[in-house]
């Protein structure tokens, strides 16, 4: 047995797992996002169905049952969505250490959860680290 091997995982190789993960997961939420879009198109279709419809109580039963499911789709979709991206910035952080380098940026400085959902996306340390930077070189 080389001393590698009974080391375990050399830096390369668990970068190369993690960026596997990394991969994975970010086609998931792309896929979970997709997945909105194309419940969103149902429930027009759905909602322009039940507008031509008499406006009885099954209209309403029917209303009100159609809004709790996409309401309960949406939150489980979103706190899945929330995790992954919470797993993708524990990755950057894991192989940026590994590489002594910020190989990996976007969930942790360019994310809806840390720079905003509304607006141009900014890098969460905008302005933070510039005046850090200023401080430190000298004039």
């Amino acid at each position: 047995m080389t001393e590698q091997q009974a080391e375990g995982f050399s830096d390369f190789e668990r970068v190369q797992v993690l960026l596997h993960e990394y991969d994975s997961l970010r086609d998931e939420i792309q896929q979970r996002i997709a997945h909105v879009y194309q419940v969103v198109i149902i429930c027009a279709v759905l909602a322009t169905w039940l507008l031509g419809r008499n406006m009885d109580d099954r209209f309403w039963i029917g209303a009100i049952f159609m809004l709790l499911l996409i309401a309960a789709f949406g939150w489980f979709n979103g706190e899945d969505i929330k995790r992954a991206a919470a797993q993708l910035r524990s990755i950057e952080q894991h192989v940026n250490s590994l590489s002594g380098e910020d190989l990996l940026t976007w969930e942790t400085h360019y994310g809806g959860a840390i720079a905003g959902y509304w607006g141009r996306p900014r890098p969460a340390y905008v302005g933070r680290r510039t005046k850090k930077l200023r401080a430190k070189t000298p004039q």
